[in-house]
């Protein structure tokens, strides 16, 4: 903070010395001591400045910015106007006083002077009033800006906060069931329920992860969700062992693999109860990730789902994602087919 104004107060500085040498190029008489012109010149800046600021912090707010350009126009020609001749009259009379130049002659050299003031005057406050107007305009994408990126965060944490209760249910229930089997699937239930805890409450806290641990974790929760699925299911999960070093949103993934759980068909004839379950890197530097099951009569799925961590990640892909990604939905005969394709993040 300290630094911009340390920078605004620097650029308005710079101005009125390239102003004051200006005016002092044009008036310089060699017939009379350069330090008294100099000092005189300044003056005159000073009484320049006036209009200036005037303008910039009153007039413009006040009038242009609420569209009153007519009153606005004529205010600066009547500020300019009148500013005009008060450095006449009073800065001229001190410049006289201190460079020994004469500023009032005759009738024509008086309109040539005051008309140069004038002019002078209408260019330094538009100047003053452009560089408001960029310095407001600026200062408003700023903020919007801000405003912006805040409520994306607040609403990816609120988006996330929804997911972690939604699948913690979903594994508790599982769990649930369990109870009464052998104990070491108890067991391996508990682990795996313990590492997927883990990587929600300590590694899900930025806004992007290690490919790995985020495959990690979706291997985790398909070795939990396939300790419920009837044996002979026909599950295949085909996932490189080494997918590279890069990063991607934590959990963005998981909704479309948890929708096909959800609504994967139940025959009694368990083999045709198909779920695969793809991710591979694309050449151009995509992670691409198909998702197929089977279903029977459930006709509402992604396509239609009212399910909270679905759009959750819909509007995750479009927050984080923007003309990054592509969302692919396909039905054939009794199966879903789901096709995600993310850009990759360095």
């Amino acid at each position: 903070m300290k630094r911009d104004i340390i920078s605004k107060i620097g650029i308005h500085l710079l101005l009125w010395i390239i102003l004051t040498f200006f005016l002092l190029y044009l008036y310089y008489d060699d017939k009379s001591p350069l330090f008294q012109q100099f000092i005189a010149t300044l003056v005159v800046t000073g009484f320049t400045s006036l209009p200036a600021y005037y303008t910039s912090k009153v007039l413009v707010p006040k009038t242009l910015y609420h569209r009153r350009i007519r009153r606005f126009i004529g205010s600066i020609l009547l500020v300019a106007f009148a500013n005009t001749i008060l450095t006449y009259l009073i800065a001229g009379e001190l410049y006289y006083r201190l460079s020994g130049k004469p500023v009032f002659t005759n009738p024509v050299y008086i309109l040539t002077v005051s008309s140069f003031l004038f002019i002078i005057n209408c260019i330094v406050i538009g100047i003053s009033s452009a560089i408001q107007i960029i310095t407001d305009r600026f200062g408003m994408e700023h903020q919007l800006h801000e405003a912006q990126n805040e409520q994306i965060r607040t609403e990816l944490s609120y988006l996330r906060a929804q997911i972690n209760p939604h699948f913690l249910f979903n594994v508790l229930n599982t769990i649930y069931f369990q109870i009464n089997k052998e104990n070491s699937e108890a067991r391996n239930s508990v682990e795996k329920l313990s590492e997927l805890l883990r990587y929600q409450l300590y590694e899900c806290n930025t806004d992007m992860i290690d490919i790995s641990k985020e495959l990690a974790y979706i291997k985790n929760y398909v070795a939990i969700q396939q300790l419920r699925m009837e044996t002979g299911t026909d599950l295949q999960v085909t996932i490189p062992a080494d997918m590279g070093h890069f990063q991607i949103a934590p959990l963005i993934i998981l909704p479309i693999i948890e929708n096909a759980f959800k609504y994967l068909s139940n025959y009694k004839d368990s083999s045709q109860n198909k779920l695969y379950i793809t991710i591979y890197n694309e050449p151009d530097s995509q992670i691409m990730v198909k998702v197929m099951n089977t279903y029977s009569d459930n006709t509402k799925q992604l396509d239609n789902s009212n399910g909270l961590g679905l759009k959750n990640m819909e509007r995750r892909l479009e927050l984080l994602y923007p003309g990054t990604h592509s969302l692919a939905k396909k039905r054939n005969g009794n199966t879903f087919e789901v096709t995600l394709k993310i850009q990759k993040h360095d």
